[in-house]
């Protein structure tokens, strides 16, 4: 299994049931420090992956094996601050979308060839928090 994102959060949580049930595991991020110790945590692999940049994302596939199962958290709430969905400041949001939404889609993109036909890919998504 391979979790994109899972030095944290969602992610992490994902890895860390799939170790449990004694899946092979990869933790890949941009984050190279974060997620070697995260995966050092559940006995997983750690791989180098920005989704940012779609021949990065096509290198990673090219390179690694198949995966039966590929999950996506990534993110990067990085100088994001929710609040009043009225005071959303489109170009920062918009800017997210890089990671969250074009990241996910090259690593669909690519990965599909090294999922097998009974394989899954599963993304989540969402960054906006708002009070009204």
């Amino acid at each position: 299994m391979l979790v994109i994102g899972g030095g944290s959060g969602i992610g992490f949580g994902v890895a860390r049931s799939a170790a449990e049930e004694d899946a092979k595991v990869v933790i890949a991020s941009r984050d190279a420090k974060k997620i070697a110790e995260a995966a050092q945590t559940i006995g997983a692999s750690s791989a180098f992956i920005d989704v940012r940049d779609e021949n990065t994302v096509a290198r990673f596939f090219q390179d690694n094996g198949a995966f039966d199962h590929i999950a996506f958290t990534a993110g990067d709430w990085d100088g994001f601050a929710p609040g009043a969905l009225a005071n959303l400041d489109l170009v920062k949001a918009a800017a997210r979308m890089t990671t969250r939404f074009w990241g996910a889609v090259a690593v669909a993109k690519h990965g599909a060839a090294k999922l097998p036909p009974d394989g899954s890919y599963t993304i989540t998504n969402g960054m906006l928090a708002h009070d009204r």
